[in-house]
């Protein structure tokens, strides 16, 4: 594990990694100029946060991912990418619901399973 200096922060490690703006490459939906999306950390709010790329489907995975897997996010952009992948993992168990409950019941033949 690496030692942080008294100072350093997650954040400020991530930022000196990858720079000093959001790193969405269009996770969030957006097409971003020049392939990532370049909004600069502020000193004011809002601010620029560190988490993984691309986002986990739960907060609990989000708040797990190693530092080496960090980047900077605006606000709009990390909003949107995990509400994307929260979608995303929402309509893959609504199918596989869907197929579970299909082979209850042997459609083609009319029968109860």
């Amino acid at each position: 594990m690496t030692e942080f200096q008294a100072a350093e922060t997650v954040l400020s490690r991530v930022l000196q990694a990858h720079g000093q703006a959001c790193g969405c490459e269009g996770a969030c939906g957006k097409d971003h100029a020049g392939g990532r999306c370049g909004e600069p950390n502020r000193t004011g709010k809002p601010k620029l946060t560190a988490a993984p790329y691309p986002p986990r489907s739960t907060d609990a995975e989000n708040i797990a991912a190693p530092l080496e897997q960090l980047r900077p996010w605006c606000g709009p952009c990390w909003r949107q990418a995990t509400k994307r992948v929260q979608q995303d993992v929402a309509e893959a168990r609504r199918q596989d619901l869907e197929a579970a409950q299909l082979d209850l019941f042997d459609l083609a033949g009319g029968a109860a399973a």
